[in-house]
């Protein structure tokens, strides 16, 4: 536990939570770069030509934003598949280490918690429901559906997420494990803590503007309750 962290939790009041790395791993089961093969899949069938950075993605949240450059009329087609992808993939997804901790701790704090993703809000509740975390949190604000470019970075989903949480955005702490999350607190006027759950993730989150890094989720846990 750092100081740090304890002294974001002293300025903050609500905690926004991103999806993927902090509650869960959700392409465990089903692998992201096997969604994003299905989405290309899916887009040649239709007879899009595939710009040469689109064939080599393997990130089917990538495909999504780039299938809204090249074919935006494909865009409500790629978005229903990669939604159907997310919601398979929650069935077989990682819990988080230490995320049950930390949604007990902000209960017994009294802090409201907001999921803001990347990912889907049906996919969200698919995997939160299968986990019995439902009943944790003051609302889900999943991806903007057919606005990709609304995604994280862009602040939209924070501030959103504050709304919901009755809070000013520089009342919130927004965890999260990419350089998108920190950008995205960053233009939302919000702090953020940095989730660094794998080697050289914690220098590159600070790069991109963390307010703090955590390596483990119960470290988090155990600030918040340290406050």
């Amino acid at each position: 536990m750092s100081d740090a962290l304890v002294e974001i939790f002293r300025q903050t009041r609500a905690v926004l939570l991103d999806f993927d790395g902090p509650v869960c791993k959700v392409f465990a089961g089903l692998p992201a770069p096997v969604v994003a093969a299905r989405l290309k899949r899916l887009l040649q069938d239709e007879g899009a030509e595939l710009p040469q950075d689109v064939a080599e993605l393997d990130d089917p949240l990538r495909v999504l934003q780039r299938t809204a450059d090249f074919v935006p009329q494909m865009i409500d087609k790629v978005e229903a598949a990669l939604m159907a992808n997310e919601v398979e993939a929650a069935d077989s997804a990682e819990i988080t280490l230490g995320v049950r901790e930390l949604l007990a701790a902000c209960a017994e704090a009294g802090r409201p918690v907001v999921i803001v993703s990347n990912n889907s809000k049906p996919a969200i509740e698919r995997l939160l429901s299968r986990a019995g975390l439902d009943g944790s949190l003051a609302g889900i604000v999943g991806r903007p559906i057919g606005r990709p470019a609304e995604m994280k970075p862009h602040p939209r989903s924070l501030l959103r997420a504050c709304e919901i949480a009755a809070v000013r955005p520089e009342e919130a702490v927004l965890i999260g494990d990419s350089g998108f999350d920190m950008e995205a607190a960053i233009n939302a006027g919000a702090r953020s803590i940095a989730y660094a759950n794998e080697p050289g993730k914690e220098v590159a989150l600070m790069q991109a503007g963390a307010s703090a890094v955590a390596n483990a989720m119960n470290d988090i846990a155990t600030a918040l309750r340290a406050v």
